[in-house]
């Protein structure tokens, strides 16, 4: 089967060469009704733009990424280095916020040996993962037959046994449990290697996915359908298997909204990239103030603006509040958007209105705007910019922040984010005192 690999960055318009095939147009165009029709534009000329979103969707031969952008307002001379960073930077975001559940990020070299194509980074990191485990323990369990037998074996169920068997006294039907290695578990892992074989053009996967096939040499595939991974119920016995599982599940879906029923499957990865940046900025916050005298929440808490007679009206929920742990209201509220921070030369005008809303409504002073420093952009400090705004019941403090996304530090981060938001306070001497066992 060949295949070819489109590349697009979010929120970038990109015309595709050669022209789209009428199926990858019938496959780029369904995607409306997974990511919303306004997220999805193709023009006649094959210029497609996907907003809001980043990942994948392979199916038949249709093979389309959709990487975060890097550069704030043009590409560069080198596509290849552009995209190799571009996903150094999403397995990175994908890794530490724990969309993934997996820590290793892949080197540069293991993602230029899976030719920078993210649905077969992904599919080694599924097999090598599914192998480690196969080889340490298979899976085996209990699992419930009826059949229809000349001999007893179990529990013969009367009412069936006469209503099948009328004519044939040699037969009983009987319920019975077998110890056996066709399990549901491993009849989904079955199902969904085999199809990623039928996907992946890279013999290094071919060839270990075929390796975890030999374990499950005795299991039958499965029928997949919206609900089956919730069958699946996760107990002691069976825990060390649920990064393998949860990977399959995020991988695979068959039968989307949109896509025609029939033998062709779909697997996909698509995620709100502003959704993940701002995951990625609670974890960095949160993780460095663990154990110390201030607590982190994410997107909450909820909390409403307005009432109308008894009615409670405009429910918000600011990205990231940051609070002491003996106080109800936050004493910070940080708003996270993945976009350049400036309309021209000013801060965004609704950015603005949505923070100040928080401020009102959590009765909280200190806010923040957090936005990516893109490459190419002037190199600035973590904060960009810094206002008072008055009110009558006091001034609210405004700090636009700008972290460097193509920073592979993240304890860097870290400081310099929550030095950014806290301040070099006691507060913060305190924090650093407790991260390093001083206290």
């Amino acid at each position: 089967m060949n295949h070819r690999l489109i590349t697009i960055y979010s929120d970038r318009q990109t015309e595709v060469h050669p022209k789209l095939t009428t199926e990858e147009q019938g496959d780029i165009l369904a995607l409306k009704y997974l990511l919303g029709g306004q997220n999805v534009t193709l023009q006649t000329n094959d210029v497609l733009s996907i907003s809001h979103y980043v990942g994948f969707i392979v199916r038949g031969k249709t093979r389309l990424q959709i990487l975060p952008k890097i550069y704030a307002d043009y590409s560069p001379i080198d596509a290849e280095e552009e995209k190799k960073a571009s996903i150094s930077l999403l397995l990175r975001l994908l890794s530490y916020s724990g969309y993934l559940d997996y820590k290793e990020i892949p080197d540069p070299q293991s993602i230029e040996s899976c030719d920078n194509d993210l649905f077969e980074i992904f599919t080694a990191i599924f097999a090598s993962r599914i192998l480690d485990v196969f080889r340490r323990n298979i899976h085996r369990a209990y699992e419930p037959y009826e059949e229809n037998k000349q001999f007893i074996k179990g529990k013969i169920l009367f009412h069936e046994t006469i209503l099948k068997n009328s004519f044939r006294k040699d037969r009983h039907y009987v319920r019975y449990d077998e110890f056996t290695d066709n399990t549901l578990l491993n009849r989904i892992f079955k199902t969904v290697v085999l199809h990623l074989i039928s996907q992946t053009v890279l013999s290094e996967n071919k060839k270990k996915l075929k390796l975890a096939l030999n374990h499950l040499e005795e299991v039958e595939p499965i029928r997949m359908y919206n609900g089956i991974f919730d069958r699946v119920i996760f107990n002691r016995v069976i825990e060390i298997y649920r990064p393998v599982f949860t990977m399959a599940k995020l991988l695979y879906y068959n039968r989307q909204p949109g896509f025609s029923e029939g033998n062709d499957y779909t697997f996909t990865f698509l995620v709100r990239l502003n959704e993940l940046f701002e995951y990625y900025a609670y974890k960095l916050i949160d993780n460095y103030a663990r154990g110390t005298d201030f607590h982190v929440c994410y997107q909450g808490p909820k909390r409403y603006l307005a009432k109308q007679g008894v009615k409670s009206q405009f429910r918000l929920y600011p990205d990231i509040t940051i609070f002491r742990k003996e106080k109800e209201l936050p004493d910070y509220v940080i708003d996270a958007k993945f976009k350049n921070p400036f309309d021209g030369t000013e801060l965004t005008s609704t950015d603005i209105y949505q923070i100040v809303t928080y401020s009102v409504c959590y009765q909280c002073e200190n806010v923040f705007l957090l936005y990516p420093r893109f490459k190419g952009q002037p190199v600035h400090d973590v904060v960009l910019a810094s206002y008072k705004i008055p009110t009558e019941t006091g001034n609210i403090n405004l700090k636009a922040l700008q972290i460097d996304i193509m920073e592979t530090d993240n304890n860097k981060l870290q400081y310099q984010l929550v030095s950014s938001i806290i301040g070099e306070s006691r507060e913060l001497e305190s924090c650093r005192e407790v991260r390093s066992g001083r206290c």
